[in-house]
C-alpha cells in the first residue's frame, strides 16, 4: 500500500462523562454528533464543541440503548430499555414523538432509520424536476407533450397539488400551562405540521426497531405507525432478537441480523416492505397526510384544554364573589344574587346584605379583579378559537377531503385500509366541532359586550355607595349612568351572570351510555348538533351533553384513530420476512457490521462483518446475494472470505462504503499502537480453496475471493464453527503495510481510539432544504468518530474518497 496519509482532524471534544462505545451517531447532512454517557445524559455536539442540546434521563433505572438521525438529518431519535423511543428536532431541541411499547420491554436492541424510494411515474418526476405543474402548461414544453406515456399519469401528478400551502399557517401555542412545548415555537411547529411536499412522493423514510424479547416495530414518516411483529426467527421455542439492520435507497427489501439470546447463534434474513414497492403513488400521500393528522389531532386536543382553562379562568373568581352573597340572600331574602340585582337595576333600591357586599367584600379592588379576570379569560378564549382551532379544523377538513377522493377513486383490488363512509363520519366530526367552536366564538363575543355593560353599571354602584357629599363627585356618577345600557345589564343578569351559556360547551363529557350510543349509531351528528343549539338559543329543552367540546374532541380522536388503524392494518399485510439462514457465532462483546449494497437494479448483495468465535484475530465477511422479483427477495447460497489480520485485537470495524471496511486494529510489538486499515470486501466471486494455504508476504496482489459458506449445522452448540481456519493469513508486520492507508494523529501517542462511527449517507435521495448538502457529499470528504479507549475524548477526521 502506498505511504499513509495523515487525517485531518475537524473536531476533538472531552467530557467529564463516559461516552458509551456503540452510542455515537453522526448527522448525515450537517456536521452534528450526537452521543450518550454513561450517566444516561444525550447531548449533540457541533464540530466547535458547542453544545447543541443536552437532555439528562430523570429516572436513574432508564437507559439509552441506541441513538439514530433522521436521513434528512432533521430529526434524531433516542430509544430506551423501557421501549421507548423519542423523536427529537436538531433545529429547536424539542422532542416532537414519542412512542410507548405496548409489550413488556427490558431493551431496544437494534434500531434503524433509513429512506427508500418508491416508484413514481415519470411524469412526477417530471414535475419535481420542473418545480411545479404551471411548467407542464407552458406553450414551449413541447417535449412533455409529445410524449403520450407522460400524459398517462396526470390525473395522479393533478392530485399532488396541495392547497395547504394556500392556507394561513396555524398560530402557536402559548408557553407554560399544559401546553406541549413542541407547539409554542414557530419552527417546530412548522416542521411538525407542514404542507405535503410532490418531492417527498419519492421516498418514504423509515424506522424498524427491535426488543430484546423479540418484538419488530415498524413506523414511516416520523409517527405512523405500521405494525409490531414477532421475531421471525424461533428457535426450539426460543426467540431471537435483532441486532443488525441495513438497507438501500433502492431497495425495498431490508437486511436483518437475528442472535439467539441463549447459544449466541447468529442469524441472517430480510425483510420485504412490499407497501413501498408495491405503491400505487398513493403511500406517501397516505403516510405523509396521516402523520400531519396524528400532529394535527394533537394540536386540536392542546387548544381544547387551553379553551378550557381559559373558559374556567373567567369564572373562578365571579363564582368565588357570588358564592359568598348568595348564601347570605338566601338564608335573610330567600333569593338569589339575580334576583337582588335585578330588583336594583330596576328600583334603584339595594338590599343590605348587597350594599356590604359592594362596599367591602367587592369594592373597587375587587371590582378591577373581576373585570381583569373576565375580560382577561373571555379575550383569550376569542383568540384561541379565532386563531388556533378554527385553522386547525380546517386543516383537518382538506387534508380529509384527499382522503375522501383516493377512496372513491381507488381500484376495488387495491385496498387502502378505508371506505368513504369512514372519511364522511370524521368530516361530520370535524364539521359538528367547527359549529360548536364557532357557536362558542360568537357566545363569547356577546358576552364580552354583556359583561362591559354590566361591569359599569357595577362600579357605578360602588361609586354610588361609597361617594360623599361632594357635588362634582355627584355629577360624574350622573355622567357615567348614562352612558350604561341598562337592558344589556339586565340581559347579562338573567343570562350570564351565575349561568353561561358557554358552560354547556365546557362541561363533563356525557355519561359512558350515552357515549356508546353515539358511537354505536355511526351516524352523521351535524344535524342533531345544529337542532340542539337552536333550542339552546330559543331557551327549550336540549341536550346539554351533546354540545360538549370535549366530547367532540374524544370522538374525532376515536375516529382518526380507527382510520390511522386501517392504514397501518392494509400496509402490514405487505411485510414479509424471509427465511432465515444461519450465520454462526461471534466472538463475545466483538464488534460486527451489516451492509446492504446495490449491485443491479434486481440484486442486492449483502455483507456481514464479524469476529468468529474462537477466531479472535480474523475477520470474516459473509457475502449473500438477494435477488428482487416484485418486491419478494430470495437467496439461494452464502459465501464468505476470513482473514487474520496477524496476532492484533479487532476493536471496532465499520463498513464504510460500496467497496471498503474499516478496522480498528490494535496490537502490541513492544509499544501498543492501534491502526485504522482498510480492507477491501467486494472480492473475486469464485475461490480455489476453502482455507489458507500459506503465510501472505507483504504484496499489491491481495485479492479477497468468497467461497461457498457452510456454518456449523448444530444450533444448540456452543463449540466454534467447523471453519476454524482463516482463508487469508497475515503476518503482523505486514498488516499495517497492506492496509493501512491512513494515519491517525496523536500527540504523543495520547490518543488510542478503540470505537469508531461512519456518518452514513443517502446520495441517491434529495430532501427539501437538504439539497445542496445532500449534492455536495458526493464529492465531499466523508466524516468519521473515533472514541479513545479511556472513553472521555473522541475526535471527528475528514477522510477522503476511497477509490
Amino acid at each position: 500500500m502506498e505511504s499513509q496519509e495523515k487525517l485531518h482532524v475537524m473536531s476533538d471534544k472531552s467530557l467529564s462523562q463516559v461516552i458509551i462505545p456503540g452510542l455515537i451517531s453522526y448527522c448525515p447532512s450537517i456536521d452534528l454528533v450526537a452521543l450518550c454517557t454513561i450517566e444516561s445524559h444525550v447531548s449533540v455536539y457541533r464540530l466547535n464543541g458547542q453544545l447543541v442540546y443536552g437532555a439528562a434521563q430523570k429516572q436513574n433505572d432508564l437507559q439509552v440503548d441506541s441513538i439514530q438521525w433522521k436521513p434528512n438529518g432533521k430529526l434524531f431519535a433516542t430509544a430506551w430499555n423501557d421501549g421507548c423511543v423519542r423523536l427529537i428536532c436538531a433545529e429547536t431541541c424539542k422532542t416532537v414523538h414519542q412512542f410507548s411499547n405496548d409489550h413488556q420491554v427490558t431493551k431496544v436492541t437494534c434500531m434503524g432509520w433509513c429512506s427508500n424510494k418508491t416508484a413514481n411515474s415519470t411524469a412526477s418526476n417530471y414535475i419535481n424536476d420542473t418545480k411545479g405543474i404551471e411548467k407542464l402548461i407552458q406553450d414551449d414544453n413541447k417535449d412533455f407533450f409529445e410524449d403520450p406515456a407522460l400524459l398517462l399519469d396526470l390525473p395522479r401528478d393533478l392530485s399532488l397539488i396541495d392547497i395547504e400551502t394556500s392556507l394561513p399557517k396555524l398560530s402557536t401555542l402559548p408557553a407554560g400551562g399544559d401546553s406541549e412545548d413542541i407547539f409554542c415555537t414557530r419552527s417546530s411547529l412548522d416542521a411538525l405540521i407542514s404542507p405535503f411536499d410532490p418531492k417527498d412522493n419519492n421516498a418514504v423514510d423509515v424506522m424498524i426497531f427491535g426488543t430484546k424479547e423479540g418484538r419488530i416495530q415498524i413506523i414511516i414518516y416520523d409517527s405512523f405507525f405500521i405494525g409490531s411483529f414477532e421475531s421471525p426467527v424461533t428457535i426450539n421455542g426460543s426467540s431471537c432478537f435483532l441486532t443488525l439492520h441495513s438497507s438501500h435507497e433502492n431497495s425495498s427489501t431490508h437486511a436483518l441480523i437475528f442472535k439467539h439470546p441463549e447459544t449466541k447463534n447468529l442469524f441472517f434474513t430480510t425483510i420485504d416492505l412490499r407497501f413501498i414497492s408495491a405503491s400505487n403513488g398513493n403511500l406517501s400521500l397516505l403516510a405523509s397526510r396521516s402523520t400531519a393528522l396524528q400532529n394535527l389531532l394533537r394540536y386540536v386536543f392542546q387548544v381544547q384544554n387551553l379553551m378550557f382553562l381559559e373558559w374556567k379562568a373567567s369564572r373562578e373568581l365571579p363564582d368565588k364573589f357570588l358564592g359568598s352573597i348568595n348564601k347570605i340572600l338566601n338564608e335573610e331574602y330567600n333569593c338569589d344574587i339575580v334576583q337582588a340585582l335585578c330588583h336594583s337595576l330596576a328600583t334603584g333600591h339595594v338590599y343590605p346584605p348587597i350594599k356590604e357586599w359592594l362596599m367591602h367584600e367587592i369594592s373597587e379592588r375587587g371590582h378591577k379583579r373581576w373585570e381583569k379576570a373576565v375580560l382577561t379569560g373571555l379575550g383569550n378564549l376569542k383568540r384561541i378559537i379565532h386563531e388556533n382551532m378554527l385553522p386547525a379544523l380546517d386543516r383537518f377538513t382538506v387534508i380529509l377531503s384527499r382522503f375522501f377522493g383516493i377512496a372513491k377513486f381507488q381500484p376495488i383490488e387495491e385496498g387502502v385500509g378505508f371506505t368513504c363512509q369512514h372519511i364522511s363520519l370524521l368530516m361530520d366530526t370535524i364539521s359538528c366541532l367547527h359549529l360548536i367552536s364557532s357557536k362558542i366564538l360568537s357566545q363569547v363575543v356577546d358576552e364580552i359586550d354583556l359583561f362591559i355593560s354590566f361591569s359599569a353599571w357595577m362600579r357605578y354602584q360602588i361609586d354610588q355607595l361609597t361617594k360623599d357629599s361632594s357635588s362634582t363627585l355627584a355629577d360624574d356618577t350622573t355622567d357615567k349612568e348614562s352612558l350604561i345600557d341598562h337592558s344589556k345589564v339586565f340581559f347579562y343578569l338573567q343570562t350570564n351572570l351565575t349561568c353561561t351559556p358557554l358552560a354547556d360547551h365546557f362541561t363533563d363529557s356525557p355519561s359512558l351510555e350515552e357515549i356508546k350510543f353515539f358511537s354505536q349509531a355511526q351516524k352523521p351528528m351535524f344535524e342533531t348538533i345544529s337542532q340542539h343549539l337552536k333550542k339552546q338559543c330559543q331557551g327549550l329543552v336540549y341536550n346539554k351533553s351533546i354540545l360538549c367540546l370535549k366530547f367532540h374532541c374524544d370522538e374525532l380522536s376515536l375516529r382518526a384513530k380507527s382510520l390511522f388503524k386501517g392504514i397501518a392494518g392494509s400496509e402490514k399485510c405487505n411485510v414479509i420476512f424471509g427465511k432465515e439462514c444461519l450465520i454462526g457465532m461471534a466472538e463475545p462483546d466483538s464488534p460486527m457490521d451489516l451492509k446492504l449494497a446495490m449491485q443491479d437494479t434486481s440484486t442486492f448483495p449483502s455483507y456481514f462483518a464479524f469476529v468468529p468465535k474462537g477466531m479472535p484475530h480474523c475477520v470474516r465477511i459473509i457475502r449473500v446475494k438477494l435477488s428482487l422479483h416484485n418486491g419478494i427477495s430470495s437467496y439461494d447460497c452464502l459465501g464468505s472470505f476470513t482473514v487474520q489480520l496477524g496476532e492484533g485485537s479487532i476493536k471496532d470495524m465499520k463498513f464504510f462504503d460500496g467497496n471498503n471496511l474499516l478496522v480498528l486494529w490494535k496490537f502490541d510489538r513492544g509499544k501498543e499502537s492501534t491502526k485504522l486499515l482498510i480492507l477491501p470486501y467486494r472480492g473475486v466471486d469464485k475461490a480455489t480453496s476453502r482455507q489458507a494455504t500459506k503465510y501472505m508476504k507483504c504484496t499489491d496482489n491481495l485479492n479477497l475471493e468468497y467461497a461457498p459458506y457452510i456454518p456449523n449445522s448444530s444450533l444448540n452448540s456452543s463449540s466454534t464453527t467447523d471453519m476454524s481456519k482463516p482463508d487469508i493469513f497475515i503476518e503482523t508486520q505486514n498488516v499495517s503495510q497492506l492496509f493501512s492507508k491512513y494515519e491517525i494523529p496523536s500527540e504523543e501517542n495520547q490518543f488510542k481510539p478503540e470505537s469508531i462511527c461512519v456518518r452514513k449517507t443517502f446520495d441517491g435521495i434529495q430532501y427539501q432544504n437538504h439539497e445542496l448538502m445532500t449534492m455536495s457529499k458526493s464529492t465531499d470528504d466523508q466524516r468519521i468518530v473515533l472514541l479513545d479507549q479511556e472513553r472521555f475524548r473522541y475526535k471527528v477526521f475528514s477522510i477522503s474518497r476511497i477509490m
